[in-house]
């Protein structure tokens, strides 16, 4: 059902640490990351970082309490420190009315394929010499149109286990690469990123060449009257908008806690027809991962089917505050101290068309092209509300063509309302919200303009 735990000191000092616990149950997840940054502004690499940290989260559960300690120490004396510790500190505690127990090897649900790869070599073994020469791509495109070049490319090896008192045992390896550029010249900014498990598919002149093509646009920008437009997103803009639906509504927790935007609206409409979105761990397209934090399979869940809702993803503990229900493998990462700690979706899919964005704004006869957003929030989540502004590239479309750069927008808009407004999707990308391409969240999409 799921990877097992390989041999090595890492399971022999968890399995002590389990066999050791004076816990009624314990649960360890041990997470390894090796981490490299290439950070670039003026035209110039200034600064390399290196970080490797190897982190334990142990949960216990002590008479319907619970309580979790986290450590550095990965040893079998560490970690048998930490189940103490946390057992300690459950005693304290008064029972969690949620709690159930932690999950067995068969709490999860069947997942209907194979995960695909998410360990690629050719991220893992990435030299600074390498990812030094992908930003001087980026670098060389900009400094031939004259302009200055900001960024980071960011590659990691990361190894995920989780182990528990009740039998599970489950591992999975994973890597990511992410380039960013950001060009600037006396004018404006232009800006352009790819997102992969594997290094070896991006493409740093592609996006250098996207990012100068933007700055190059992006000049003597006009104020538009405040009003509605229609509007072409480009795929990260799309991201930011989806993110408060997954944040706020599309998690189990506030599903049952009648905060969700379905919460008594589950299998009614609540967009337009043309608005149908998937979570799907283990889609290629989406950096797959084939297990959540609790070591259950990490599996499809419908979410939006043609504007209807039907679907919310959960752990083990909000599936079990529902009779027969399962965990579709989506636990909060432990470590993550921005996102809550409920389950959300983590890799969200739409369908996706064959045009590029600039195609799909031939359509408009008059009407708004955005790159990006920046700074999102949700003021009302309930309605999922987003605000924020444009940046890096929004351009005046008129009669199926660009006239004019935009000055930034500042805008306010019901999120199910722009999804009942989709007519055409075009073609797809692997992205991040601003929030997840900041650091702050763990959320990716592939989706369209």
């Amino acid at each position: 059902m799921m990877d097992t735990l390989s041999a090595g000191p890492d399971r022999d000092a968890m399995e002590a640490a389990l066999a050791a616990s004076p816990a009624e149950q314990t649960e360890i997840v041990l997470l390894r990351d090796v981490t490299a940054v290439t950070r670039y502004a003026n035209s110039e690499i200034h600064q390399n970082v290196y970080q490797d940290n190897t982190r334990a989260a142990v949960r216990v559960a002590v008479g319907g309490a619970t309580a979790r300690v986290y450590t550095n120490d990965t040893s079998r004396v560490g970690l048998t420190r930490a189940t103490e510790d946390a057992t300690a500190l459950a005693r304290l505690q008064a029972p969690n009315p949620r709690f159930h127990s932690l999950p067995g090897p068969d709490s999860g649900s069947t997942p209907e394929r194979e995960a695909p790869p998410s360990f690629f070599a050719a991220t893992a073994e990435l030299s600074p010499e390498a990812r030094a020469a992908a930003v001087g791509q980026v670098i060389d495109l900009a400094r031939a149109a004259g302009y200055q070049a900001y960024g980071t490319y960011r590659s990691s090896r990361s190894s995920l286990s989780v182990a528990n008192s009740l039998g599970v045992r489950a591992h999975a390896a994973y890597t990511t690469a992410y380039l960013k550029a950001l060009v600037e010249s006396t004018a404006g900014t232009g800006y352009a990123d790819a997102l992969s498990r594997d290094a070896a598919t991006l493409d740093p002149a592609a996006v250098g060449a996207v990012a100068v093509a933007k700055c190059r646009l992006n000049h003597d920008q006009r104020e538009i009257a405040p009003g509605e437009y229609a509007a072409v997103f480009e795929p990260n803009a799309v991201a930011d908008m989806v993110r408060f639906p997954v944040l706020f509504g599309l998690g189990a927790r506030e599903y049952q806690d009648g905060q969700s935007f379905l919460s008594g609206r589950m299998g009614e409409p609540v967009s337009g027809s043309n608005w149908t979105m998937w979570e799907d761990p283990r889609d290629p397209c989406v950096m797959p991962l084939a297990i959540d934090a609790e070591g259950m399979p990490s599996v499809r869940v419908a979410l939006i089917d043609k504007g209807v809702g039907v679907g919310v993803v959960y752990d083990s503990e909000t599936a079990g505050l529902e009779p027969g229900r399962r965990s579709t493998g989506h636990a909060a990462d432990p470590f993550d101290s921005i996102e809550q700690t409920n389950p959300l979706p983590g890799h969200l899919v739409m369908p996706t068309g064959t045009e590029t964005s600039l195609e799909l704004a031939r359509g408009l006869q008059r009407g708004i092209l955005v790159t990006r957003f920046h700074y999102t929030g949700c003021p009302d989540p309930k309605r999922v509300i987003a605000t924020g502004t444009t940046r890096d590239g929004t351009f005046l479309v008129e009669r199926g063509e660009i006239v004019a750069a935009l000055k930034n927008l500042r805008f306010e808009m019901s999120v199910l309302d722009l999804m009942a407004g989709i007519e055409a999707w075009g073609v797809g990308k692997c992205c991040q919200d601003w929030w997840a391409a900041n650091g702050m969240g763990g959320t990716t999409y592939y989706l369209p303009s």
